[in-house]
């Protein structure tokens, strides 16, 4: 081979070796993954999300990175609060409490409301029902609840 055309391509190597590595693409973004109920919308807040039927809000979901509570914690912080514990579920990563309380102004009327908490990724999300909740609502308040998933890092 000629030497000068080595020269040339000892040249342009050395060139290329001497580029700053490409910067390597940023991370996927991290979410949290809601699904809702048919007609249901969400509005973000600073700390969560507000939920429920279009013009109305149902539950509200916190995040945060305390740990998950244990069942019986869970339990007896709501129970603290006067009310009777319809339903309670619990596994690795949710613990959830459907409950009966006083509805206000309406003496000797109850409703149902919800409280949970599901680890999800990196956050727990802490999800409660408002006092505007109807029953069916509840229920599907926990499935969304029980649902919520994180995408990414």
């Amino acid at each position: 081979m000629n030497p000068r055309v080595l020269g040339l391509l000892a040249l342009a190597m050395s060139c290329e070796s001497s580029k700053p590595a490409a910067p390597a693409p940023p991370p996927p973004p991290s979410s949290l993954r809601v699904k809702l109920p048919d007609g249901w919308r969400a509005t973000a807040l600073s700390s969560g999300l507000q939920v429920g039927p279009e013009g109305r809000v149902v539950l509200q979901l916190e995040s945060t990175t305390r740990p998950l509570p244990t069942l019986e914690a869970f339990l007896t912080a709501v129970t603290a609060e006067g009310v009777d514990v319809l339903e309670k579920e619990s596994d690795d990563s949710y613990v959830g409490v459907r409950y009966s309380l006083a509805a206000e102004g309406t003496p000797g009327m109850k409703r149902d409301a919800f409280l949970g908490v599901r680890q999800t990724g990196p956050r727990t999300i802490w999800c409660s029902t408002t006092g505007s909740a109807k029953s069916e609502e509840v229920e599907a308040a926990m499935t969304v609840c029980k649902s919520l998933s994180w995408e990414g890092s």
